[in-house]
């Protein structure tokens, strides 16, 4: 299957910048999104939205209570949550529900390697004593949402993609731009623009795999794109393909890490890796 030329890219770029069927955010994310804006929205009136949807709840509840937070006592209700999570956690946990058919339908492994992109995000925030570890866990989560977007909308493009990655050993977002002239990270901002997502999410959403040119939130970026590292070296899901990209001299010294940092952050890890069936299976 060989590779489309300069004018099939820039006509697929397009095609792509004209996609109508991006995933919706669902009419509850939407209201939840306008209510967070407002600072004298509290936290019983945005778990009382968000109850109103019984299937949702429940995930969120779910995903909550499980090792993937490590939370010291059980959250029995939505405000509750909200209080200990914060909004923009819980946003995060109602947006990933929204989709999680769709990524497993898209590409089997892209939710296990999500979720654990996140508890390996959570885990290096955790070690490095940061304070925004659990919103720096959902920019994991959605991490890598534009490969869903591609494969709903071109899955004829998409299949020519894992062709290449097969036959010539490369890393899915290198074939993707060799395919489409640009990849994953790229769409996955516009989705979070189309989401209204903020730019906490949108940077590392684009430039995980590039995180020397996050301007705004580098940090945030600097640390999904280590753990989207540490994940894929460890086996947990699949995201396209089976390489494991060095870690960017930039990410290290923007974060201040050291080799002998990472047995506090495998410490931090393990058991949540080793709990989280219960989010995989999850429905």
């Amino acid at each position: 299957m060989s590779a489309p030329n300069v004018s099939d890219r820039m006509t697929a770029k397009r095609e792509v910048r004209r996609i109508k069927n991006l995933p919706t955010v669902p009419g509850v994310v939407a209201k939840i999104s306008r209510m967070v804006e407002n600072p004298e929205t509290s936290a019983a009136e945005v778990g009382k939205l968000i109850s109103q949807d019984q299937v949702l709840s429940a995930k969120v509840l779910r995903m909550a209570n499980s090792a993937f937070f490590g939370m010291s006592r059980k959250i029995s209700n939505i405000p509750s949550a909200l209080m200990i999570l914060g909004f923009d956690v819980v946003k995060g946990l109602v947006l990933t529900s929204s989709v999680f058919d769709m990524i497993q339908k898209s590409m089997g492994g892209l939710w296990e390697h999500s979720i654990g992109c996140a508890a390996a995000a959570g885990a290096v925030a955790t070690a490095l004593g940061r304070d925004d570890a659990e919103e720096i866990l959902v920019a994991g989560l959605l991490h890598d949402l534009g490969k869903v977007v591609l494969a709903l909308n071109m899955p004829d493009e998409v299949a020519m993609i894992r062709a290449k990655v097969e036959e010539e050993n490369l890393f899915f977002y290198e074939a993707e731009t060799a395919i489409l002239d640009f990849h994953h990270g790229e769409v996955g901002l516009w989705l979070a623009e189309h989401w209204n997502l903020p730019e906490s999410l949108g940077e590392p959403m684009r430039l995980h795999h590039n995180p020397e040119r996050a301007v705004v939130y580098p940090e945030c970026t600097a640390i999904v794109h280590i753990a989207d590292s540490i994940i894929r070296g460890w086996g947990f899901g699949f995201p396209g393909d089976s390489l494991v990209p060095p870690i960017s001299p930039a990410a290290w010294e923007m974060l201040g890490l050291k080799v002998t940092d990472f047995p506090a952050i495998l410490d931090i890890l393990e058991p949540k890796l080793a709990n989280l069936s219960e989010l995989t299976q999850a429905s």
